[in-house]
């Protein structure tokens, strides 16, 4: 399938990688579906205020959207696509820079894969695929990882790069521990719902008091660098089994209502709690203000 990509907005830059992964994306569509080589489809990045013009114009509805789809078979759409005889052309996909990069920081994914799942999701829609009921919905979601797999953007491909990246940020980390009382350095890594990390490491005192684990000055940092809603933290030591936190830094987490904390050692052992299970019955915010 021909695929004619323009990028006609200056305020997100779009590189060469995520062309290629866009264009990868459509490309394994076709595959998929039996598409024919000399088939085409075009595919504009646009700003906010264009793709609102769009919107208003032909849905009639003068808001701003991540994407929109202009099949040429508006009345037919489906599988049959691929044998429409105006010169084999499926349609055309508009998408919105900016509305992609704000959703994939507000839904921690990126830019990357929220731009390349808009045009496979786009590409779906001219092949007649629809999401207005849950059966629906469902077809087209795994439709859509179907073809972000390929390109290895799916969710497993996200959730396990996610990992990796937290547990080296943590080792970084730990490298920096200042631990001359214990000796026992411990490296701790954040990810905030926007994807930004922030690690932390121990640092003793010879008033033992004023020490602080890794995980709080992780967390810390977080939050001193704007990262206020946090989703996993990593946390990592030498030790026999996963590194567990102590219940200071178990206050700390439950203050934050981290979901996922993530705790390793140097072997790779894991294990996985959210903040509930580290610390039940934690004294936050919103029970302290009970009656």
């Amino acid at each position: 399938m021909f695929i004619n990509l323009e990028n006609n907005q200056k305020k997100i830059v779009l590189d060469t990688g995520i062309k290629e992964c866009i264009k990868g994306g459509l490309s394994t569509v076709a595959k998929l579906h039996g598409i024919k080589d000399t088939a085409e489809v075009g595919i504009t990045i646009v700003d906010d205020k264009k793709i609102r013009e769009l919107n208003k114009k032909y849905r009639h509805i003068d808001r701003i959207t991540d994407v929109l789809s202009f099949a040429l078979n508006e009345d037919g759409g489906g599988p049959d696509i691929p044998d429409c005889p105006e010169k084999d052309l499926l349609g055309d996909i508009v998408i919105s820079a900016e509305t992609a990069k704000r959703q994939g920081e507000e839904f921690g994914h990126g830019f990357e894969r929220e731009v390349v799942y808009l045009a496979v999701h786009g590409l779906l829609h001219i092949l007649g695929f629809n999401h207005e009921k849950a059966a629906e919905k469902k077809i087209m979601r795994a439709k859509e990882e179907e073809a972000l797999r390929a390109v290895k953007l799916s969710e497993e491909y996200l959730e396990k790069d996610m990992e990796k990246k937290l547990l080296k940020a943590a080792l970084a980390a730990k490298k920096n521990a200042y631990a001359p009382y214990s000796g026992f350095k411990v490296g701790a890594a954040v990810m905030s719902c926007s994807g930004r990390i922030f690690s932390g490491c121990n640092v003793e005192n010879a008033s033992y008091g004023l020490s602080c684990c890794a995980e709080r000055n992780a967390i810390f940092s977080a939050m001193a660098n704007g990262g206020k809603v946090l989703e996993v933290l990593c946390v990592v030591a030498d030790t026999k089994g996963p590194v567990e936190p102590c219940g200071a830094c178990r206050q700390v987490i439950a203050e934050f209502k981290i979901p996922r904390i993530i705790l390793s050692n140097l072997k790779g052992d894991t294990r996985e709690f959210t903040w509930e299970e580290l610390l039940p019955f934690a004294f936050t915010l919103d029970r302290s203000e009970q009656d």
